[in-house]
């Protein structure tokens, strides 16, 4: 990620097959931006509308990590179906209030438990929290044309209930409602035609770990017949826990020795916590929150360079970052780019 931080600092800143075609959408639209601040794995956006269904997810969401995690790690799937270099992403549009009350409430296509259907041997009134879309257009001249489409089923792996259902039930229920959201996207006119990438999201579940968030199953699905439904594998780890030990011994080794060189580097007290992101075992990313009790420019200074230092020394090969608060709030970002030296920024 060439550009990754600009990004983060921007964030923190502002804190079956038919015989009749359908016709695929098409708009014009001025209103682009670049990715020049970015990297390649995103891509350019083109305003063609307001999500008018968006609130909804907004209100499940916005608290959790899950509100970006969603959003971000259904773009980086689609990257695999629909090439940032070939296409325009828009706002969700194709599915709106109409469609989401027939697939998230008891109507003919819902994406929830039928009537005496039971999940892990009991009944269930609701097993999808929400739905979330994606838009990919080809564009031509100022005419943007509908080609691609992701959306993402949220899945509540309690089910409404106070305690977590058995793997293979929620695991069995994933692969079903990805089935069934084609089948009713084969009802509509406007995207029977269009290729749909769809993804099941396993809402956090962890009232200790909040990141635990993750989606556990995809399917390109096309010409309409649904695709091989792949497993995926992805997890976040809190540093220095049990699991993060569990799942990487070397890393918690060495985020282990980062902290207690970072802590040495202030009289005061200074609390680190990092968050490892994984796919197929190995790490992707790597955050660290940083809350350190300074009392001047000078101890701040110092803090923020051990941080750098200790970063280049212990991590490498992925992309790790460093948010650095005081008492005060936010002080300072450090950006270590895989196979980069970490570069560090003073915020005031």
């Amino acid at each position: 990620m060439k550009k990754l931080f600009t990004v983060i600092l921007c964030l923190l800143l502002c804190t079956g097959c038919t015989s009749k075609t359908s016709k695929k959408e098409t708009k014009s639209s001025q209103d682009t931006s670049s990715t020049d601040s970015l990297d390649d794995s995103f891509y350019p956006i083109v305003n063609l509308g307001t999500n008018l269904v968006r609130e909804t997810f907004y209100q499940d969401f916005s608290s959790s990590e899950d509100f970006q995690t969603i959003g971000r790690e259904l773009q980086a799937l689609s990257t695999d179906y629909f090439s940032t270099s070939d296409y325009y992403m828009s706002e969700g549009l194709q599915l709106v209030q109409n469609d989401k009350n027939q697939l998230l409430k008891k109507e003919k296509y819902s994406l929830q438990p039928l009537n005496g259907e039971l999940v892990d041997g009991q009944e269930i009134n609701k097993m999808v929290e929400n739905i979330s879309e994606q838009d990919y257009y080809e564009k031509s001249g100022d005419k943007y044309t509908l080609k691609g489409m992701s959306i993402a089923i949220i899945l509540d792996p309690k089910g409404g209930t106070n305690a977590t259902l058995s793997e293979g039930s929620i695991d069995s229920y994933a692969k079903e409602t990805i089935s069934r959201l084609y089948k009713y996207l084969q009802t509509k006119k406007s995207v029977k035609d269009i290729p749909t990438l769809i993804a099941v999201y396993r809402q956090n579940d962890n009232d200790e770990n909040s990141y635990n968030g993750r989606f556990i199953y995809s399917s390109y699905c096309q010409n309409g017949k649904v695709g091989n439904i792949k497993a995926l594998d992805y997890a976040t780890y809190i540093f220095t826990s049990d699991e993060a030990n569990k799942a990487d011994e070397a890393l918690y080794s060495q985020f282990s020795v980062f902290k207690n060189n970072v802590k040495n580097a202030s009289t005061e007290a200074v609390g680190v916590v990092g968050y490892g992101k994984y796919k197929d075992g190995s790490i992707q990313s790597l955050k660290i929150q940083i809350t350190a009790s300074v009392k001047s420019y000078t101890e701040l200074i110092y803090v923020v360079e051990t941080v750098a230092d200790q970063m280049d020394n212990h991590f490498s090969g992925f992309d790790s970052y460093a948010v650095i608060n005081d008492q005060d709030g936010l002080k300072a970002v450090v950006i270590k780019n895989a196979g980069k030296d970490a570069q560090s920024t003073l915020l005031y």
